[in-house]
């Protein structure tokens, strides 16, 4: 079995050569989603490159495919925004070997915007508990493989790009491996750099943000969420046209429709 892997979710590539511009260093998953379904296996000199194209979308979906296809040890999400550093596949093995006890492992990254790093998201090592481990995206979260299997932990399909519900399947996915007794750390390592020029799903802060949050927030929490809604609501300090009363209204339709995950195009 193959030390690590990295499980790439992208969309209308024509080759492996992603990997090479993401700076991947090891063995690959790209899953990608086209208007075709092939396979392609490539060697380099850092390891085999599987590029399964599937004429499917959602991110959800992607990233189960890219799981699905993994045979490796320890498996890391990413997305093709991402560049990694130079040593970025011997210090990922290399955090699992110092954690045996982990099941999940979150990195840093650096977010680059217009070309220039806006934000270091560098973290320190600890063990992570429900509360504090739902602000991190996927691209940042590695996973012991046999640990995932055992649990029968999956990516759901309804959030993210591409999806009914324009995101939280990272969050959703992090709370499953919770459900599951999985125990969840952060780590000092940077993984490299992230660009956030632009996103598949982000339109604004608008009428459907609020209600895909009241979505994601029942599914989260079922038996808290109108309280973690009305906080979110409240507490929210970017800038939209919604004043607090409109926000919470969004979201807590939300909350009220997510048992039955009506799309907020179907009300």
């Amino acid at each position: 079995m193959k030390k690590m892997q990295v499980l790439v979710a992208t969309m209308h590539q024509n080759d492996v050569s992603l990997a090479e511009k993401m700076n991947i260093r090891c063995s690959a998953v790209i899953a990608n989603q086209a208007d075709r379904d092939e396979i392609i296996n490539c060697e380099t000199e850092f390891g085999n490159i599987k590029m399964v194209t599937t004429a499917t979308r959602g991110v959800g979906l992607n990233r189960n495919i890219a799981l699905m296809a993994a045979d490796a040890e320890v498996l890391l999400f990413s997305d093709d925004d991402v560049v990694y550093n130079d040593a970025m596949p011997e210090n990922v093995t290399a955090a699992f070997e110092s954690l045996p006890q982990a099941d999940v492992i979150i990195f840093g990254m650096d977010i680059v915007k217009n070309g220039k790093i806006t934000e270091r998201r560098h973290l320190k090592r600890g063990r992570l508990r429900v509360w504090n481990a739902m602000r991190f995206g996927t691209y940042t979260v590695a996973v012991r493989r046999s640990a995932i299997v055992k649990g029968n932990i999956t990516f759901n399909q309804c959030f993210g790009g591409g999806c009914p519900f324009s995101a939280g399947e990272d969050s959703l996915f992090l709370k499953a491996c919770f459900d599951a007794g999985l125990r969840v750390y952060s780590y000092d390592y940077v993984l490299g750099t992230c660009c956030k020029d632009e996103s598949s799903w982000f339109v604004g802060y608008n009428e459907k943000y609020f209600y895909d949050k009241g979505v994601l927030v029942r599914n989260l929490f079922p038996r808290s969420a109108y309280l973690f809604a009305m906080y979110f609501g409240v507490r929210f300090k970017r800038k939209t046209d919604l004043g607090v009363i409109k926000r919470l209204k969004y979201i807590y339709s939300g909350v009220r429709k997510g048992k039955k995950m009506i799309p907020y195009s179907e009300l």
